[in-house]
């Protein structure tokens, strides 16, 4: 069978399309239901409310992505996929009845957008079914050839074996080290020599090759990958696609220079980005400053009848340039956590933590006092989270690029926090650097907005930590 060499970037757009025509036909049937208990005739019905059709479905494929329903390789895990629409129709119904609420008088109905919701939620697990049996059929596979059995190819080819991408078959690596010239690394073949790669890809019918060697190109290498590409094979760099398939950055593998501006902005951040920041930074003060004077009280008074001590608790961290900052939260630990051992990293069943303190760990309550914060300017809603300075020295001699933290202003939420789990390590910490880092590099008031949402989601799930 003929495959389909497709970008992940292009697998997801058709993924997109048919998730929002998904979307559309569901969106005529619900009305076409609703038509039948009415006295009203189905062209009436849909001049006055077929406007809502689009409205609805660009909504419902804004919530899928969201709930990153169009990660490469989540497809094929029928559990999570489930369970992530489960997520997309209850958010679908909360902004709906959100909408509701203060539209005025019969101009939203209520029926059809339930029917909606069901028709959109079964035809999009048909129609991710259907996408899942095309990539199981090889249709869609992408047969990978990875030049480097170093760690930048190691840790591609591990990042496909831990996603199960049944999308993405590593065909094996090429390289010229003798000592990495095994029978098999990480359960994958080397082939042979840099030097034979034409002849490799074209033998095992390869139809993308990943250049993943550290050090500078070589003349003799960049010619034969210009032959490859000469050939029709796509090059990669690796960093590109580890960045794709994971939505993080390989800091052990990417230049000195990766995250120097090369455009005529100069790195500068846009006006427009600015004032979206603005906005959404003084719109969740506000909503949290309510939330603070008609739940604060309660909070504090169990906080302090579960645990003697103040309900407050104020701890020093590092802002954008190295700018100490105190941070202040609802107390989650015993009091005099740390006067044992000293400062050390939180875990999940950290004993020192309270039984309240658990409860608004999961709910992400503790941050919520952070407001003071950002309405002082030492943080903003969403960024990398502040990191303490006394972790600091050791983790930036042990981490590559980990003070490029600090080029930004942290935030209250941030990608590393609703992708990865609570950093206890060195090595978790790297990960989610790796987070951080994707997230200076792409941010955008889409990519905010996504955090944002499954903040929202975290907090309603008790998935916090």
């Amino acid at each position: 069978m003929r495959r389909l060499n497709l970008t992940v970037n292009e697998r997801k757009v058709i993924l997109c399309l048919g998730d929002f025509l998904v979307a559309c036909v569901a969106g005529f049937l619900a009305l076409s239901l609703w038509t039948l208990t009415r006295p009203e005739s189905f062209l009436i019905d849909l001049t006055q409310f077929g406007v809502y059709i689009p409205f609805s479905s660009t909504l419902w494929v804004l919530l899928m992505w969201a709930f990153d329903l169009y990660t490469p390789g989540l497809t094929t895990k029928t559990r999570s996929v489930m369970q992530r629409f489960m997520g997309v129709a209850l958010g679908s119904l909360a902004i709906y009845l959100s909408l509701f609420f203060f539209a005025p008088r019969d101009v939203l109905p209520r029926l059809p957008v339930l029917y909606f919701v069901a028709f959109a939620f079964a035809g999009g697990v048909i129609w991710r079914a259907k996408w899942v049996a095309a990539i199981l059929s090889n249709a869609f596979q992408q047969r990978i050839l990875i030049i480097g059995a170093g760690w930048g190819g190691r840790a591609l080819a591990q990042a496909v074996l831990d996603r199960r991408l049944a999308d993405f078959e590593i065909v094996g690596f090429v390289d010229d080290d003798l000592s990495r010239q095994k029978p098999q690394v990480l359960g994958f073949p080397v082939l042979g020599p840099i030097k034979n790669t034409l002849q490799i890809a074209k033998g095992h019918q390869v139809n993308t090759i990943v250049y993943s060697i550290t050090y500078q190109l070589r003349a003799e290498i960049f010619r034969i990958l210009l032959d490859c590409q000469s050939a029709g094979i796509p090059i990669i760099q690796m960093p590109a696609l580890y960045e794709a398939l994971t939505e993080r950055v390989p800091v052990q593998h990417v230049a000195n220079d990766w995250l120097l501006p090369t455009g005529l902005a100069g790195g500068q951040i846009s006006l427009s980005y600015r004032i979206f920041v603005w906005g959404i930074d003084h719109l969740f003060c506000l909503f949290g400053a309510v939330f603070l004077v008609l739940f604060g009280p309660v909070l504090a008074a169990l906080i302090k009848l579960d645990s003697p001590g103040p309900a407050l608790y104020v701890q020093t961290r590092l802002g954008k340039g190295g700018r100490l900052f105190k941070l202040v939260k609802f107390r989650s630990m015993i009091v005099n956590a740390e006067r044992a051992n000293g400062p050390q990293w939180a875990t999940e069943d950290d004993p020192r933590i309270t039984r309240v303190g658990r409860i608004l760990r999961r709910m992400r309550l503790d941050e919520l006092p952070q407001i003071v914060n950002i309405l002082r300017g030492d943080i903003h809603l969403i960024g990398p989270r502040p990191e303490r300075p006394e972790f600091y020295a050791q983790l930036e001699q042990e981490i590559p690029f980990y003070s490029v933290r600090l080029a930004v202003k942290p935030g209250l939420t941030g990608w590393a926090q609703i992708k990865y789990r609570y950093g206890s390590s060195v090595q978790e910490t790297l990960v989610k650097l790796q987070y951080d880092l994707y997230y200076m590099k792409n941010r955008s008031p889409l990519l905010d907005l996504k955090i944002l949402l499954r903040t929202i989601w975290k907090i309603l799930s008790f998935s916090g930590t």
